[in-house]
């Protein structure tokens, strides 16, 4: 046929129809085929097509506007809705790809992922965003199909319902729109996985990320590659080539047959046949393509190369995806891999009987094996007995979550196995003979030194002699691997926590053993006086209740532990369990084992397989083999998966612990909230945190409240600020849980802080946290004053029937103005903080009783302990004059004192107590402000106690002052010390300086005149009330505010002198014999007050024997090491 032909044959309608593809997006912006726009029309038809309007459509010319018809509306519609998706896809792209390709791992792309969480789990956002786009996509798609099929049906003439169905799938779907229906399918699935089924299984998806999928992708490698990999080809390459549709790049209205150009109509109606735009297609296909399969492959890179081998979670974690994953619809079993694991034993089974003599046999055997899936046990062929080997060892390879786990089961997390310990009592001759220290020894081959610490021995290698002598720059690669496990500085550590660790026991066991006695008192004397008001025949029934309700008060007493025998003498003790969370070599478990007697069981951990091969060589070394459990595994997981119901597991201690000792490397508060569920109720926590430069600095604040809730204090009192931040963080985390806690001992140590803290039940107790916790205005850039308010209100009132209870209520802020009240600086704010006391008196006079009692052999550090034991003894005179009070604590608990046998309980402090004078100072940092020479300390102490305050120094630091004194006092004698013994040079103090503001207030400068009273005041302003007072109310209010403001004015010196009237009343030498009263009747201001140093009474004060306090000259290795490699 000629060319010239080929439209006469061919007609222009019909042809243009079948040329259409359906649904293409770029559509959107041609007529449609039934108005006949396609090919110009006459004129005297268009008059004729307006007065008609067409057969489909809505036509709104008359307005003077472009008519639209429905597929064009559809068109715009689905065209629009992937704008909206496209941007949640990117996000998505780059926190399942680019971010773990940058990272390289899961856990550290996880923190990325939350700050998009607004995106992916709003509940409104999400859907705006995400769903209904969607769903507004796929169903325009769907109806511009069934739209043009309707009308191809209608142009061919389609008279049956077959004839219109084969009509409705021609011409063939363009690869654009096969993609898109593939791609439903697949979103529908990742939909269900990951937002649906935590929905329904766990009440929301906020547990879901990338650790979740990395969990499916351990547990069923096989399923979830596949789907993964079609999810993201065919997704990318749908999202590409329909923005390439949009923008231009490529043609799609018109259908070229492949390999047959008859019937083309290339060279008619108006698409001319032109080789330069052949060759542009051909050239944009590719581009489309290259950039489709480049973001492809990324995509792929990230989430099966780094996502999908991340392996398994852990623990509680573990156990709450694989719920989750067991309630997904039809597909359940299979993401919990219960199809893998049934091939990989079928696979072992067929390769254990293809390699016996006997193969029949074997598949004999392999065919009696009942399972969930029979159909699929096939005969495999001896060359597929080869591919199974390699399979079996791919898919059965255990994995972990995280790179530096190692071994983690799958499935709950358990510890490690460990032998059944048959006797609970051990000897301390069953210790190793004590070698001589530093001796060098041969175990197991190897040759090992010897260090003893305590009456525990640890094996190190040879180079660790010279790891632990040399400085940091003199040590080679293998000794500083080596010195990273010991660290002969924290041996004051471990004494003191071994003899802490101890005076708790004794008060767990002589607790638990008086509990235990009363319930039993209160259970016979139950059962007598049932057994009067039975028959005699009864009686015997009446003594096996009674014995019942014994035992189960015994029960309740010691928790999970085993119930005492009914004698007074049981067969079994009590038990003791200690979990060392952080060991390293052991050395602090080892110690807890052999120094405290009555012991149970201590569990060792740590996450570096080294580690723990040093430590069981450690305790095979010290034959404590059925007391120290070791484990592998990360503290937190083994935390959280404690069992309180059973104590033990096949031998294996599985309860909560009633000591947690926590010393990690750095900050422990990512170890804080497992731990406080692993703990008994009545337990006690040994803290360390060794991140000084975070919580008693000022150079990372943002950092400290992330860690401890909190903003660290700026000033030579930062180390209690810094203890205050722990203790604040620990109760924080224990309120949350209806769990209270109390400070037995606070120390800041050389580098580090260690806290002993007891934790305990009680909601009621938790009320008062709020109370307990401050703010503090610091003068930190000037004089260095400080104010404190506490949150709330704690106050105790009386009900009708005179019984105390406690209101809690808001206070008033702020109690300080933006400058400094003496030097006028600007001030900072630091906090919120602990605001209660540091120490338990009970509980450090405890430990100071018992180390007369200790071999100084064994516990090197007696000296030091005693020093900084007394000296945190004397910081706490908020609760009475150090001079009056008792040295044992019986005087605080009357059931303590039934019998001797319970002296060892240490008494709680009341939960409502506040500390009212908190913090420290420094002469030399308040002699500095002055620039004048610094106080001696007795002086300073002498004037204060003259004038009837109380004073005492910190453990923290040497020549610090706590006292109960204000500032104004503190001050003013800073300026008598200045005007009486050290003047200052003239020009010193420079105009504007917090110093020169200071001494502005000296009394040979006080040359204005006084202040009126406040009753001149007082009757100023009633005068003014009366003259100004519109009427009765109005005057009643202004009298009213006089008075409440003549109030405020007199409350300045009321503190001062309450803590005159707290001072003790004896009599104390000086000059007239009396001692000194700091406040009279009329309230005098500080420059009244009559200031002399005398350092006699400062001395006599503190008239004890000599204490090593301070440790000023640190020893080698003082001072955090390296971050331990787990290499060896």
């Amino acid at each position: 046929m000629a060319p010239s032909q080929k439209p006469e044959d061919i007609e222009t309608r019909s042809v243009i129809s079948m040329q259409e593809l359906d649904p293409s997006p770029v559509q959107d912006e041609f007529p449609d085929i039934e108005s006949g726009e396609y090919v110009p029309k006459p004129r005297d038809s268009q008059s004729q097509q307006q007065a008609t309007p067409g057969r489909s459509g809505i036509s709104i010319r008359g307005f003077g506007l472009r008519g639209h018809n429905w597929d064009s509306w559809l068109s715009a519609l689905q065209k629009y809705s992937t704008y909206p998706p496209t941007f949640f896809f990117a996000l998505h792209f780059a926190n399942t790809s680019l971010i773990p390709l940058a990272t390289r791992s899961v856990a550290d792309s996880e923190n990325y992922l939350l700050l998009t969480r607004p995106v992916y789990q709003s509940p409104s956002l999400e859907h705006v965003v995400l769903t209904i786009p969607i769903l507004a996509h796929i169903a325009s798609g769907v109806a511009l199909r069934n739209i043009r099929s309707s009308r191809r049906a209608r142009l061919y003439g389609a008279e049956t319902r077959s004839q219109r169905y084969m009509l409705s799938f021609w011409p063939r779907m363009s690869l654009q729109a096969r993609l898109g229906y593939f791609l439903a399918p697949l979103i529908g699935t990742h939909v269900l996985v990951n937002r649906v089924t935590p929905l329904i299984a766990d009440g929301g998806s906020s547990g879901v990320g990338l650790g979740y999928v990395a969990h499916g992708f351990a547990r069923s490698p096989v399923f979830w590659n596949i789907y993964y990999l079609l999810f993201v080809a065919v997704g990318v390459w749908h999202i590409v080539g329909g923005w390439a549709a949009w923008m231009g790049w490529r043609v799609t209205t018109a259908r070229k047959e492949l390999r047959n150009k008859k019937g083309s109509l290339e060279g008619y109606l108006g698409y001319p046949e032109n080789e330069q735009r052949a060759k542009k297609q051909k050239k944009m296909w590719w581009v489309v393509n290259g950039i489709a399969a480049v973001g492809a492959s990324i995509w792929l890179a990230g989430a099966l190369g780094i996502i999908g081998r991340a392996g398994q979670g852990t623990g509680w974690e573990a156990s709450s995806w694989n719920e989750i994953y067991s309630h997904v619809p039809v597909i359940g079993a299979w993401l919990l891999s219960t199809l893998v694991d049934y091939m990989v034993t079928t696979l072992k089974r067929v390769y254990k009987a293809a390699t016996t003599s006997d193969y029949i046999l074997g598949a004999a055997r392999l065919h009696e094996h009942t399972g969930p899936f029979e159909p699929m046990r096939l005969n495999p062929w001896p060359l597929y007995r080869l591919f199974t080997i390699r399979a079996i060892s791919g898919l059965a390879r255990p994995t972990a979550r995280y790179p530096h786990v190692d071994n983690f089961p799958r499935g709950q997390f358990q510890p490690s196995p460990f032998r059944s310990c048959s006797s609970q009592s051990r000897r301390m001759e069953e210790s190793p003979s004590a070698p001589v220290p530093e001796q060098l020894v041969q175990h197991e081959g190897k040759e090992y030194r010897v260090v003893k610490e305590g009456l525990a021995c640890i094996l190190n290698p040879a180079s660790q002699a010279a790891a632990s002598e040399a400085t940091r720059k003199d040590l080679k690669e293998d000794d500083e691997l080596q010195s990273v496990f010991y660290n002969p500085i924290q041996q004051f550590n471990r004494d003191l926590s071994v003899l802490a660790v101890r005076v708790h026991g004794e008060h767990v066991q002589a607790l638990k053993k008086r509990n235990a006695e009363r319930k039993k008192r209160r259970a016979a004397e139950k059962g007598a006086a049932k057994g009067k008001k039975r028959k005699r025949d009864e009686q015997g029934e009446a003594e096996q209740e009674s014995k019942a309700e014994g035992e189960e008060a015994n029960h309740a007493t010691n928790g999970n532990e085993p119930t005492p025998a009914s004698n007074p003498e049981p067969s079994t003790p009590p038990s003791f369990t200690v979990l060392d969370a952080l060991s390293a070599t052991g050395l602090r478990a080892l110690r807890y084992a052999s120094e405290i007697p009555f012991v149970t069981r201590v569990v060792a951990n740590d996450l570096s397989a080294p580690a723990i091969e040093s430590m069981k060589m450690n305790i095979r070394y010290n034959k404590l083999e059925k007391l120290v459990q070791p484990n592998n595994g990360d503290a937190r997981a083994y935390m959280y998966n404690v069992n309180p119901s059973a104590s033990q597991d096949g031998g294996v201690y599985t309860g909560k612990f009633d000591v947690i000792d926590l010393d990690p490397y750095g900050t422990a508060s990512p170890f804080i909230d497992a731990t406080l569920n692993a703990v008994k109720d009545g337990g006690m926590l040994c803290v360390t945190c060794t991140d000084a430069g975070v919580w008693a600095s000022n150079g990372y604040p943002e950092k400290a409240f992330s860690l401890y809730g909190g903003v660290p204090i700026k000033g030579s009192h930062s180390h209690e600020g810094g203890l205050r931040l722990i203790l604040h963080a620990l109760a924080t985390s224990a309120a949350k849980y209806g769990l209270a806690i109390e400070p037995l001992l606070s120390l800041s140590i050389d580098f580090y802080a260690r806290v002993f803290v007891r934790v305990y039940r009680s909601p009621a107790d938790v009320k008062f946290l709020s109370g307990k916790t401050m703010l503090v205005y610091n003068c930190d850039v000037g004089c260095g004053a400080w104010t404190t308010q506490p949150l709330t209100a704690t106050k105790q009132r009386l009900d009708k029937r005179g019984n105390p209870f406690y209101h809690y209520g808001f206070t008033q802020g702020p109690l300080a103005d933006r400058h400094c009240a003496q030097c006028g600086t600007k001030t900072h704010m630091a906090g919120p903080m602990w605001a209660g006391p540091l120490h338990n008196i009970a509980f450090i006079q405890r430990i100071l009783d018992l180390l007369p009692t200790l071999d100084r052999s064994v516990y090197h550090t007696i000296p030091r302990i005693e020093g900084m034991l007394t000296t945190a003894l004397e910081e706490d005179f908020t609760i009475g004059d150090p001079l009056e009070r008792p040295q044992t604590p019986e005087h605080q608990d009357t059931a303590a004192t039934e019998n001797n046998e319970y002296a060892a309980i240490i008494p709680r402090l009341d939960p409502s107590l506040r500390e009212q004078h908190p913090f420290y100072f420094t002469l030399s940092a308040l002699s500095k402000v002055l620039k004048t020479s610094t106080i001696p300390f007795d002086a300073f102490r002498g004037a204060l106690r003259r004038l009837g305050y109380r004073s005492t120094r910190s453990h923290t630091k040497p020549n610090t002052v706590r006292t109960d004194a204000p500032w104004e006092v503190i001050w003013e004698v800073m300026r008598e010390w200045v005007r009486q013994k050290s003047p200052v040079k003239e020009g010193a103090l420079k105009p504007g300086s917090a110093g020169a503001a200071i001494m502005a207030r000296a009394r040979d400068r006080q040359t204005a005149p006084q202040p009126d009273t406040p009753l001149d005041l007082l009757r100023r302003e009633i005068l003014s009330a009366v003259d100004g007072g519109k009427d009765v109310a109005d005057l009643v209010t202004k009298v009213e505010a006089a008075l409440y403001r003549s109030g405020s004015r007199q409350s300045l010196g009321k503190e001062p002198a309450a803590a005159a009237d707290r001072a003790p009343q004896d009599s104390v030498p000086g000059e007239d014999g009396q001692l000194a009263k700091a406040k009279s009747d009329g309230n005098p201001s500080p420059n009244e007050l009559e200031i002399v140093f005398d350092e006699d009474l400062g001395r006599e004060t503190f008239k004890r024997k000599r204490l090593v306090r301070y440790q000023i000259n640190p020893r080698a290795n003082w001072g955090p090491l390296n971050r331990a490699s787990g290499k060896r």
